[in-house]
């Protein structure tokens, strides 16, 4: 049943867009400045609100137009396209600037949460994980994965990582800093 399908994530809804509309959308590469009122232009195209809500769909498209590779793409003189890769209205110096200065401050953002993590991960490394004695095959313990440990088995103890096997099966190979020994 096709109907109870919905887009959700921001990639998907993109690379749903770039399937199909390719002249207009791409994932990879230089990316083509849009048409302004290119929502409308979908919308009215699509005609489907069961595969594309309206919310997730501009959110979709805000992020696409704050990627560095979109903002990139803004040069004043160039065209921009509609959704069949058609030239419309020429980018002005007023919009490339904008463009420009979104890219700045993005760019800034970026290397401040760069910043914090690093100084983040300095503060838990100063007291690494040393692989001790006490672990072995077999064993019970929590590794971390993303935010959260999980409970893994221990399954196997290499020089510089151990392999874990996580409640459902499935194995992961882990830095032992990376495991909560409690």
């Amino acid at each position: 049943m096709e109907s109870q399908f919905q887009l959700t994530n921001s990639k998907e809804i993109i690379a749903y867009l770039a399937q199909q509309f390719p002249n207009c959308f791409t994932l990879e590469g230089e990316a083509k400045p849009l048409k302004i009122g290119i929502f409308q232009d979908i919308l009215s195209c699509l005609d489907n609100g069961e595969i594309l809500s309206k919310t997730k769909l501009r959110a979709a498209l805000r992020a696409y137009t704050m990627s560095w590779r979109y903002l990139y793409s803004i040069k004043e003189g160039i065209n921009r396209v509609d959704l069949d890769g058609n030239p419309h209205e020429v980018i002005n110096q007023e919009q490339m600037e904008y463009a420009q200065q979104q890219l700045k401050e993005s760019k800034e953002k970026a290397k401040m949460r760069f910043k914090e993590r690093a100084k983040g991960k300095r503060k838990t490394t100063h007291s690494p994980f040393k692989k001790s004695n006490t672990l072995k095959v077999g064993d019970f313990v929590k590794v971390i994965v993303g935010n959260k440990p999980i409970k893994v088995q221990i399954i196997n103890i290499e020089k510089e990582h151990i392999k874990v096997k996580v409640g459902v099966g499935m194995e992961l190979t882990v830095k032992p800093e990376h495991i909560i020994n409690k």
